[in-house]
C-alpha cells in the first residue's frame, strides 16, 4: 500500500530569493530521487534560513518536508517526533494557517499509520479533514486517500471504499486516467477488493502497475507494490507459484532501492514464509519468517502489529509442525507484541483488552493460542490446565469481538465478523461441553457453551435494537430522533437506487456522504448524550438459569448451532436443562434443502426421506408434559419449518404440529424480552391488500383471495375491542401506510405480494399500491424507518421469512426489518403460497386468536389454524400450511 504525501506547498506561493528558490528546486530534486539524507540536510538549511528571517510558514514547511523524508527512508521514530513537535509548534505561532495546519495533520497521521497506532492516526487524519480547505483539491483526495488506508486497517472496509473512491474521482477529474495519483487508488482499492471480489482486485493492481510502469519504469517502489499484492492475490487462490514469482520481483526491487533493513522488504519476507508453508515446506517457512522477525524487531523493536503478525505466523508454523510449546511460546509472544502497554510473564496469562495496536491481529493471535492449548492437551499432556486455559481463551476472543463489533461502523463490516466469530463460538461450545463432562462443574460449563451460542445468534440485528432502545432511555429529544430518521431514509433511498445502477459513480458518492453526515450524527450524540453511549454498548447475558426462571412449564426453548464438524443443540425448560452434540451428516444441507424443496414442490418421496432424517437428527427428546416449542434456528435452518418435520408411528406419519405449537426467534434474549413484555396498549387492526397489481413496476398475478381475506378478518374483528381499519386496491398505497400513524395499531396484517432479494437484502420488498409519490415496493430499508408497536405483524404474502443467510448472523431480509421497526410478533412466510389456502389459514388464526386474545400465546392460534388445515380435504399437504411461522411466541 501507499502512504506517501509529498509536500510541495514550499515555494509555490512565496516570494523567495533567487537563492533560496535555487536550494528549494535542489531539495525537492533529492527528495524526488530518493536521495533522502541530501534532502533532509538541504531542507534543514534552507528551515534554518526562513526562520533567521522569520518566515515562520516557510520554516514549517521545511520541517514538515523532513518528517516525510524520515517516513521515506523508514525512520519512523523520527519522522513521528518531527511531525508531532511541528504541530505543535504551529499551533502555537501560526494558529490561523488552516493550509499548513492540514498538511501538518497529513504526515503526522501517516507516521501514526506506520509506528501501527491506527487509532491516533484516524484521530489525527479526521482532525485534518476537518481543515480541508478545497473539498475536491488534490491535497483533499491525499487526505480522504489516507483515512481509505486508516479504515482499512481496521477492516471498516465499507468505509474505507467510500473513501478510496472518492479520492480516484477527485483524481481523475482533476489529472486524467493514466496518472500516478489514479494509480495509487487503484492500488488501495485492490486490497479492500481482496476480501471480497478476487477478480476485481486483480484488474486494480493490474491497472495501477500498467500505469506505474509506464511513469516510472519496471524498477520503482510503486511497481513493487502492485508485485506485492498480485502475490497476495495468487496466493488466496492458492497460484502458489505465480505468487512466490511475483514475490521475487517485488524484492529485487526492494533490493536496488533500499540498503539493510526496511519494513517492505520485512513484509515480503513474511508474504514469503506464509506461502511457503501453504505448500508444506515448513523448515524453509521457518527460517524465512524468522529473517523477516528479526527485520521488525531491529525496525520497530518489540512493540508493533508486524512484530505480532510474525510472531503469530512462526507459532502457526510451529503448530503445524506439531511443536506445541514453541508454538504457543510464539503466539503469547504475539499477543503481547500486539499491547503496547503490557507485558507477559507466564504462557498462560491472558492480557488485559486496551492498548492493542490491531484488534484483528490480537484475535486471531488469541484463536491461534486457544487451539494450540487443546492440541497440546489432547495430544500431548491431557493437563486440565491447558484445556482450561483453551477455553478461558476462547471466552477472551468473545469479549474482543464485542469490542470490536463496535468500532466496525457498517452493517456490511459487522457481519464480517460475526463470520470470523463463528470459529470462536464453535471451538468454544465443543470445549465447553467437554468440560461439562469431564469435571464437576457440569452446570457451569454448560452455561458457558449456552452463551456461545446465544452470543452467535444475530448480533448485528440485537444491536440495532439495542441502540433503540438506549435512545429511548437516554432521553434523546424528538426532534433529534426526526433527524436521526430522515437521515436514515434518505441512506435507504440512495441505497435502493445503487442496488439498481451499480456503476452510477454519482450514485456512490452521494451514498458515501450520506452514511458520513449519519456517523458524524451518531458520534455527536454519543458525545452529547453519555448514557446512550452506555446503554448502546452495554452487553447482556442471558443464561440458561435466568431462562428457566421465565419459562412457563409447558415451554421449553430449544437452540441450535451448526458447526464445521457437529451440530449442537440446546434444551432450556423450566424444569431441565440438557445439551446435544451431534455428528453433523455429510449430507447434511443437501438434506435440508431437499425437505424445502419437496414441500414447495410437492416431491412425496423426497419429503418422507427428508422430513424422517431431519427429525430424528433435530427433534430432541422432550419432556412429555412439553406442548410448546420455541425455536432459534442457525444458518439454513431458518429456511424450513420444523412443524413438517415428521416421525413415523403405527399410525403413519406423525407431524411434528401435531404434538407441539412451535414458534421462532431469532435469539433467547429476544425470547427473554417477549416473556417479560405486556401487549401493547394500542386499538386496532389494520387490513392492507392491493389486490390488483397492474401498475406496480414488477408484473404480478392478482391477488382475488386476498380481498375476501381482509374482509373475512375484519368482520371477525367488528365486536372486539381492536377496530378494523381496511385498505383495499388503490387505498392500499404506499403512501396511505407511510402516513397512518402505525405506533397505533395492535394488528398490522398485509395481504400481498412479496419479494426477498438474497444477493441484494435492501433490495427486499413488500407490494402495494403506487401512487403519485411513492411506487409502491415498500423495501426492506424503508421499513426500518417504519414506526411500528404492533404486538402482531402478519405478511400473508409469498417468501416474507427468507433473506440472505449470513454465518454467524442468520437469515437477513424483511423480517429482521420489520422486527427491528417495532413488531414484536411476526407471521411469514418461507415460499410462495396458494391464495386460497392462505385466506382460509389466515382467517381461521385470528378467529382463533380472538376467542382468547388474552392468552397472547398467537403460537397456538397458528397451531390450531395449521391442523385445521392439515384436517381437511384439499389442504391438507404440507405445502399449504407450512410456509406460514411464527416469529416471536
Amino acid at each position: 500500500m501507499r502512504y506517501t504525501l509529498f509536500l510541495l506547498v514550499i515555494g509555490a506561493s512565496l516570494r523567495c530569493v533567487q537563492a533560496q528558490d535555487s536550494k528549494l528546486n535542489e531539495a525537492n530534486d533529492y527528495f524526488q530521487s530518493g536521495k533522502y539524507e541530501l534532502a533532509i540536510q538541504t531542507y534543514k538549511e534552507l528551515g534554518g534560513q526562513f526562520q533567521k528571517d522569520q518566515n515562520l510558514p516557510q520554516y514549517v514547511a521545511c520541517n514538515l518536508n523532513i518528517a516525510q523524508c524520515y517516513l521515506e527512508q523508514g525512520s519512523l521514530e523520527l519522522a513521528l517526533n518531527q511531525s508531532v513537535n511541528t504541530v505543535e509548534y504551529m499551533r502555537e505561532v501560526l494558529p490561523g494557517d488552516k493550509t499548513l495546519l492540514f498538511e501538518g495533520l497529513l504526515i503526522q497521521g501517516e507516521s501514526y499509520l506506520k509506528v501501527g497506532r491506527n487509532d491516533k492516526a484516524l484521530e489525527t487524519l479526521l482532525e485534518a479533514e476537518q481543515n480541508i480547505a478545497e473539498e475536491n483539491s488534490l491535497k483533499a483526495a491525499e487526505c480522504y486517500n489516507d483515512l481509505g488506508v486508516t479504515y482499512w486497517n481496521n477492516q471498516n472496509n465499507e468505509i474505507a471504499k467510500g473513501y478510496h473512491e472518492k479520492a480516484l474521482v477527485i483524481r481523475t477529474k482533476l489529472l486524467g486516467e493514466k496518472t500516478i495519483p489514479v494509480a495509487d487508488s487503484y492500488l488501495n482499492l485492490g486490497l479492500i477488493y481482496l476480501d471480497e471480489n478476487f477478480l476485481e482486485a486483480v484488474i486494480s493492481f493490474n491497472n495501477a502497475l500498467k500505469i506505474y510502469q509506464d511513469k516510472y519504469g519496471k524498477n520503482h517502489p510503486q511497481v513493487a507494490l502492485c508485485y506485492s499484492n498480485l502475490a497476495f492475490a495468487n496466493s488466496a487462490q492458492s497460484n502458489f507459484t505465480a505468487a512466490l514469482n511475483y514475490l521475487d520481483l517485488t524484492m529485487d526491487i526492494w533490493n536496488s532501492t533500499f540498503e539493510g533493513d526496511h519494513p517492505n522488504k520485512a513484509f515480503t519476507l513474511s508474504n514469503r514464509g506464509r506461502i511457503l508453508q501453504e505448500q508444506g515446506a515448513l523448515d524453509k517457512a521457518l527460517i524465512t519468517q524468522q529473517e523477516a522477525l528479526q527485520q521488525y524487531l531491529r525496525l520497530f523493536g518489540d512493540k508493533h502489529p508486524e512484530v505480532a503478525n510474525t510472531y503469530s505466523l512462526i507459532g502457526s508454523v510451529y503448530s503445524d509442525k506439531g511443536d506445541y510449546e514453541l508454538a504457543l511460546d510464539n503466539f503469547q509472544r504475539a499477543i503481547y507484541a500486539n499491547l503496547y502497554n503490557q507485558n507477559f510473564t507466564t504462557l498462560y496469562e491472558l492480557p488485559n483488552l486496551e492498548g492493542y495496536f490491531n484488534a484483528d491481529i490480537l484475535l486471531s493471535s488469541l484463536q491461534a493460542k486457544a487451539q494450540t492449548l487443546e492440541a497440546l492437551h489432547f495430544e500431548k499432556t491431557l493437563k486440565p490446565r491447558d484445556i482450561k486455559g483453551s477455553l478461558t481463551t476462547y471466552l477472551k476472543c468473545d469479549d474482543l469481538v464485542s469490542q470490536i463489533r463496535q468500532i466496525r461502523e457498517s452493517e456490511a463490516d459487522k457481519i464480517r465478523i460475526g463470520k470470523i466469530a463463528a470459529n470462536v463460538y464453535d471451538n468454544g461450545i465443543r470445549i465447553a461441553l467437554y468440560l461439562s463432562d469431564k469435571t464437576f462443574k457440569k452446570e457451569e460449563y454448560r452455561d458457558i457453551a449456552f452463551n456461545f451460542c446465544e452470543r452467535s445468534k444475530s448480533a448485528v440485528l440485537l444491536s440495532a435494537i439495542n441502540d433503540t432502545k438506549a435512545k429511548s432511555f437516554a432521553g434523546i429529544p424528538n426532534n433529534l430522533i426526526s433527524i436521526e430518521d430522515s437521515l436514515k431514509t434518505h441512506i435507504s433511498f440512495l441505497e435502493q437506487q445503487l442496488a439498481n445502477n451499480s456503476e452510477d459513480q454519482a450514485l456512490r458518492l452521494a451514498l458515501f456522504e450520506a452514511k458520513q453526515s449519519y456517523r458524524s450524527f451518531i458520534v455527536n450524540l454519543e458525545n452529547d448524550y453519555p448514557n446512550y453511549f452506555h446503554l448502546k454498548y452495554q452487553q447482556s447475558d442471558v443464561s440458561a438459569l435466568s431462562l428457566q426462571k421465565k419459562l412457563k412449564p409447558n415451554t421449553a426453548l430449544v437452540s441450535y448451532f451448526i458447526g464445521e464438524q457437529s451440530i449442537y443443540i440446546f434444551v432450556v425448560s423450566s424444569k431441565d436443562f440438557e445439551s446435544y452434540t451431534l455428528d453433523k451428516p455429510e449430507d447434511f444441507f443437501q438434506t435440508v434443502n431437499a425437505l424445502r424443496n419437496s414441500i414447495k414442490y410437492r416431491v412425496t418421496d423426497m419429503f418422507t426421506a427428508s422430513s424422517g432424517k431431519l427429525y430424528s437428527l433435530l427433534v430432541p427428546k422432550l419432556a412429555n408434559d412439553i406442548n410448546q416449542l420455541t425455536i432459534i434456528p442457525d444458518g439454513i435452518l431458518g429456511t424450513i419449518p420444523f412443524e413438517a418435520l415428521t416421525k413415523s408411528s403405527t399410525d403413519g406419519k406423525v407431524y411434528l404440529l401435531e404434538k407441539y405449537g412451535i414458534s421462532y426467534d431469532y435469539a433467547a434474549s429476544l425470547v427473554m424480552d417477549k416473556l417479560g413484555f405486556e401487549t401493547s396498549t394500542a386499538k386496532g387492526i389494520l387490513l392492507a391488500a392491493p389486490i390488483t397489481f397492474e401498475k406496480n413496476d414488477t408484473k404480478m398475478v392478482d391477488l382475488p383471495g386476498s380481498e375476501s381475506e381482509v374482509k373475512e378478518i375484519r368482520y371477525l374483528f367488528m365486536s372486539s375491542q381492536d377496530k378494523p381499519e381496511v385498505f383495499t386496491r388503490a387505498e392500499a398505497s404506499e403512501e396511505q401506510l407511510k402516513s397512518s400513524q402505525l405506533a397505533d395499531y395492535k394488528y398490522i396484517h398485509f395481504a400481498t405480494h412479496g419479494i426477498v432479494n438474497e444477493s441484494k437484502p435492501e433490495l427486499s420488498r413488500i407490494f402495494l399500491s403506487p401512487g403519485v409519490a411513492e411506487d409502491g415496493s415498500l423495501y426492506s430499508g424503508e421499513i426500518f424507518g417504519l414506526d411500528i408497536g404492533a404486538d402482531l405483524v402478519t405478511l400473508s404474502a409469498c417468501e416474507t421469512g427468507l433473506g440472505k443467510i449470513e454465518k454467524g448472523e442468520g437469515i437477513i431480509g424483511l423480517s429482521r426489518s420489520l422486527m427491528y421497526a417495532g413488531a414484536k410478533n411476526l407471521i411469514v412466510s418461507l415460499w410462495q403460497v396458494s391464495d386460497a389456502s392462505t385466506a382460509k389459514l389466515m382467517i381461521d388464526f385470528y378467529k382463533q386468536h380472538l376467542n382468547h386474545s388474552a392468552n397472547m400465546i398467537f403460537a397456538d392460534d397458528l397451531r390450531k389454524a395449521k391442523l385445521s388445515l392439515l384436517n381437511s380435504e384439499n389442504y391438507k399437504d404440507p405445502y399449504y400450511w407450512a410456509p406460514f411461522i411464527l416469529i416471536g411466541r
